[in-house]
């Protein structure tokens, strides 16, 4: 699937560091959600109501589930076994107790800030995605192809994007469960972004094969100087590119891709 990532190249900004990585170390940064500009993103928000004998079957379905490996195998936990660990651990005392409560939905929200995020787009040509992630049309966006055989970069999934938060009852899911929910949710304000996120567990930097490197554009905005500069990056690091520049189209509130031509 192609997707794209809107970046800036502003001089002496650490933006451009981390934009030029892209291009000499084919390296790609995994933000977490605190440093995102949306203060709804990754807000944890859980239900945590509920009677006794409620509570301890949701809690009976986690048990099991957190027992679960890649194979699909479980390790060594029986139904009645979690009903025997649920009975033990669940009371009306700690259903009723708002301090757990309170600590579950902290433990949780810890879970979430400490994913690795990179945000991408089904779409190059957004005008407001180039004016907030590409300084103002001044930098460039890249084009990516993958497929889900890449044991990385193939996990992407597509945003939702809702009026509403999700109404996640905590004693259901698995707190994976709860933060994957979470994370592939966005206020419907966001929909033009057209967004996909690949989620890692941890914040960091993560290598991608020169191959999926397909096109890189040029903003409207983007100087000659920016743009013999990125041309002679991807030349030295040996990486074989589609160059193309968007433009303003002079009928419309639109900007048209096309091939770069160099003056």
């Amino acid at each position: 699937m192609k997707l794209y990532k809107y970046r800036g190249f502003r001089k002496n900004s650490s933006e451009k560091k981390w934009t030029k990585k892209i291009i000499t170390e084919q390296e790609l940064f995994f933000s977490g959600i605190e440093a995102f500009n949306d203060p709804f993103d990754g807000r944890v928000k859980l239900r945590s109501n509920g009677k006794l004998n409620e509570i301890k079957a949701a809690q009976v379905r986690v048990q099991y589930t957190n027992k679960l490996v890649k194979e699909e195998k479980y390790e060594g936990i029986t139904l009645n076994q979690a009903f025997d660990l649920v009975n033990e651990r669940i009371s009306e005392e700690l259903i009723s107790n708002d301090e757990y409560k309170k600590e579950l939905q902290t433990k949780v929200q810890k879970i979430h800030n400490e994913k690795g995020v990179l945000s991408l787009s089904s779409i190059p040509d957004n005008i407001l995605m180039w004016s907030h992630y590409s300084d103002n049309h001044t930098g460039i966006c890249f084009g990516f192809d993958w497929n889900k055989d890449d044991e990385v970069f193939g996990n992407y999934k597509k945003i939702r994007y809702q009026t509403h938060y999700d109404d996640i009852w905590s004693w259901l899911h698995t707190d994976n469960e709860i933060v994957e929910s979470i994370i592939y949710n966005k206020s419907i304000d966001w929909h033009y972004e057209k967004e996909y996120r690949i989620i890692l567990d941890s914040i960091s930097a993560r290598k991608f094969n020169k191959e999926n490197l397909k096109e890189i554009i040029f903003g409207c905005k983007t100087s000659e100087e920016d743009i013999n500069e990125i041309i002679e990056l991807v030349k030295d690091n040996n990486l074989k590119v589609n160059f193309k520049k968007a433009e303003i189209d002079v009928n419309r509130y639109a900007l048209n891709i096309s091939k770069y031509k160099s003056s």
